[in-house]
């Protein structure tokens, strides 16, 4: 089978797809407006729900390698692409620095993905989308940081954040926002932060916590979803969203899907995309 096999299920089609350039013809970099950015976020999952399990020796979760592959990963660097800003946890940075994260930020490095890099360029966007990073514990690894050197690169707090640790911070580069009460940032403060800063497209890669703050502001735009089709059990595993309960429960409404045969190989893939509802 050619990679051009994704099937439409959703609104119903009868056309196959290509993998490459699936997700980029959604244009999400136009869905914005001032003072309103475009807010969305994905994550790969198995049918039992699984987005993370635990990573042997380490005292943190990853994604499961029996979901995670390489046709999923193009998407997620596709809809990184679309993005003016990532928003992401210092967790990243902490595993980053020890050589346990699983890339760097999008849009990645290397050959495979020199087209989604001139495709930002073309499209007039900056050559890479910037960082902003939600924090409570403000521990992340000034090290970390340099990696991204030409990026801006924001901090998301709550009000009384550590000042010496803002300071070392903002010694690194990164522009503090105090956008919550206590320690915690608030979603619907940060999302009015980074709107004055003037971004419209905003790729949320931070995980279930990030997510659970952004769902609670009622600030998410969209969610897609990859679910393999692998049924993984264990007791120790991460689902992608996680925090206090949402009420009312948000309304999610289908707005498309499709169907990958080829990865993971011998199960295939739903290629989910939902909209929330006011």
């Amino acid at each position: 089978m050619s990679d051009t096999s994704i099937q439409q299920l959703y609104p119903r089609s009868s056309r196959d797809h290509a993998l490459e350039g699936l997700y980029l013809q959604q244009r999400l970099h136009h869905r914005g407006e001032p003072g309103r950015p475009f807010v969305y976020s994905n994550f790969i999952s198995s049918l039992d729900g699984r987005i993370g399990v635990a990573a042997p020796g380490r005292d943190t979760h990853q994604v499961p390698p029996a979901i995670a592959n390489p046709r999923d990963w193009r998407l997620f660097q596709e809809l990184g692409t679309q993005a003016d800003l990532l928003i992401t946890s210092a967790r990243y940075f902490r595993e980053y620095a020890i050589g346990q994260a699983q890339d760097t930020l999008p849009v990645g490095a290397g050959r495979k993905f020199d087209d989604l890099r001139r495709w930002r360029l073309d499209q007039g966007l900056s050559p890479q989308p910037d960082i902003a990073i939600i924090s409570a514990s403000l521990d992340i690894p000034v090290q970390a940081l340099a990696a991204y050197p030409h990026r801006r690169l924001h901090l998301l707090t709550g009000a009384d954040a550590d000042p010496q640790r803002i300071q070392a911070l903002e010694q690194a580069g990164v522009q503090a926002h105090y956008v919550g009460e206590g320690h915690q940032a608030e979603g619907g403060r940060t999302l009015d932060a980074l709107a004055a800063a003037g971004y419209r497209s905003i790729y949320v890669i931070g995980g279930p916590h990030v997510l659970n703050t952004l769902l609670q502001a009622g600030r998410l735009d969209r969610l897609y979803l990859t679910f393999a089709g692998r049924i993984l059990g264990g007791e120790d595993f991460s689902t992608f969203v996680y925090g206090s309960h949402l009420e009312p429960a948000p309304r999610l409404q289908l707005a498309q899907l499709y169907y990958d045969p080829l990865a993971p190989e011998g199960c295939g893939q739903l290629l989910g995309c939902y909209d929330l509802l006011e």
